[in-house]
């Protein structure tokens, strides 16, 4: 049962946003941990540095 504080669907907006960053960095832990981290997912091109600094959970190049 999901409980909010009066501001109802903001509340489970928030819950929703903050699920999906940990999931984020839960992946980001899995390619951590497989080598995979500073590449792309999809062409295994390395991540372009400055993008990633700004955008640690990305899996793909802009």
């Amino acid at each position: 049962m999901t409980e909010t504080t009066g501001y109802g669907n903001l509340d489970i907006a928030l819950i929703d946003a903050i699920e999906l960053d940990l999931n984020g960095v839960d992946a980001a832990m899995e390619r951590l941990e497989k080598g995979t981290y500073f590449t792309d997912e999809i062409s295994g091109a390395p991540l372009e540095t400055n993008f990633l600094i700004s955008n640690p959970l990305a899996r793909r190049n802009p």
